[in-house]
């Protein structure tokens, strides 16, 4: 049928009220609906030339994670389960705990497990992406790798033994990690989406919390000898060589470049809980100026964590760590100038452990604040403003009702710089 002018068609009366009706419908809904598909369309196609990081690139090749898990390997007996070393570089089994439930608009909690627990939280030089150890399917520690937002939780270990202190290396291309698969603690790496695990040391001695050096090359990591004192050491990734730097446990290499610089805790008196942060120079490839940078009268000062910039540190304090078996000791999260001034309180509670200082200037740690043990961040505010606990420590001459021996109870770590009241 020929087309016909409408106004022709009225003269002529021919009744084209379907046709009407039907171009209509095509141009107010039909079309529009067209182009706002195209649009889409150019606009996906015109993201996916953004460049992405090593980790994401990573990520990208894994499927999605089964909704489901079921353990590949086979599961150890209950009776075999290695000892975990604790925060002060104690071989005992793990023990955790549950808190009670506390809310704060300055905290953010990343991960939320009713099962097990989560530690040693990293995270990639992006500042997305979140690496962590945790029983949540196991009573043994896995590697895991999830978004800041908690989306795309995938599993990156699964071994009948534990993996734990995972560390991406500065272009987040690589992850270290310790695991007692081969039935001592060794030092292990593999890509950030799991594959091609490589172990890097072995023996009798027992070696953990692996730190990359800002080029990449090196490794700093503890390792416990048969004298039963921790000391820091370090690997050439490339020739394998191995150096010793003294007594030390938990270290980690500072990101500056222009000086070549480690934090790490070291006991006051050997077997001793009472723990304060050091740090030492590495010059020409040997252990130089040795400084003590944080210090308590009533607190063991325990995992240091640099600042992106490595101009300041966080780290734990435990309050009363030689009677720990008396209860829960309480523990805050700190963080102080790399000369030992400027302590800010970040946090406080039960449980607050292992921070992790992002890209992003939030502070990431383990906290038992929602009721198990997670992984929680709180921002860092410069100015010292409500977004964090910044209160000063307390002393003991503020405080009343002294406790059963007559010794005023603490309310705070008394954080100091070492040499000052």
């Amino acid at each position: 049928m020929p087309i016909v002018p409408m106004e022709i068609a009225a003269h002529a009366g021919m009744d084209l009220s379907g046709q009407t009706s039907a171009a209509l419908k095509f141009m107010t809904i039909t079309f529009p609906k067209l182009l706002l598909a195209a649009c889409v369309g150019i606009i996906a196609i015109s993201g996916c030339n953004q460049p992405v990081s090593p980790t994401e690139e990573a990520m990208a090749l894994i499927p999605e994670p089964v909704p489901q898990y079921r353990p590949i390997a086979p599961q150890l007996p209950d009776t075999a389960l290695f000892p975990i070393v604790n925060i002060y570089g104690e071989l005992r089994p793990a023990i955790y705990r549950s808190g009670e439930s506390r809310s704060n608009l300055s905290f953010q909690q990343h991960t939320a497990t009713d099962e097990g627990h989560d530690a040693d939280v990293v995270l990639d030089p992006t500042g997305k992406w979140i690496a962590f150890s945790s029983t949540r399917h196991s009573q043994r520690s896995d590697i895991y790798l999830q978004r800041v937002d908690g989306s795309s939780v995938i599993q990156l270990t699964n071994d009948p033994a534990d993996d734990v202190h995972p560390s991406f290396s500065p272009d987040g291309g690589k992850i270290a990690f310790a695991s007692s698969r081969s039935g001592n603690w060794d030092i292990y790496v593999m890509d950030s989406d799991g594959k091609n695990v490589e172990q890097l040391t072995s023996g009798h001695t027992q070696d953990l919390h692996p730190s990359f050096s800002p080029d990449g090359t090196r490794l700093a990591y503890c390792s416990l000898a048969h004298s039963g004192q921790w000391e820091i050491w370090t690997l050439n990734l490339t020739t394998r060589e191995r150096k010793t730097l003294g007594p030390g446990l938990f270290p980690t290499w500072s990101p500056r470049r222009d000086v070549d610089r480690i934090a790490f805790q070291r006991a006051r008196q050997r077997g001793s809980h009472w723990f304060s942060i050091w740090t030492l120079d590495l010059v020409d490839g040997e252990p130089r100026r040795n400084t003590e940078v944080a210090v308590s009268s009533n607190a063991a000062v325990v995992c240091p964590a640099w600042s992106p910039d490595g101009t300041q540190l966080a780290f734990t304090t435990i309050l009363q760590p030689a009677h720990d078996d008396e209860g829960l000791p309480k523990q805050e999260v700190w963080i102080i100038n790399a000369d030992g001034s400027g302590r800010q309180r970040l946090a406080e509670g039960n449980t607050n452990l292992a921070p992790f200082w992002s890209v992003t200037n939030r502070v990431f740690f383990i906290s038992d604040r929602g009721g198990q043990e997670n992984i929680w961040s709180v921002r860092v505010d410069p100015s010292r403003n409500a977004t964090a606990t910044t209160s000063e420590p307390q002393s003991n001459s503020n405080t009343k009702n002294p406790g059963a021996n007559g010794v005023a109870p603490q309310r705070s770590a008394d954080v100091r710089e070492p040499g000052r009241p």
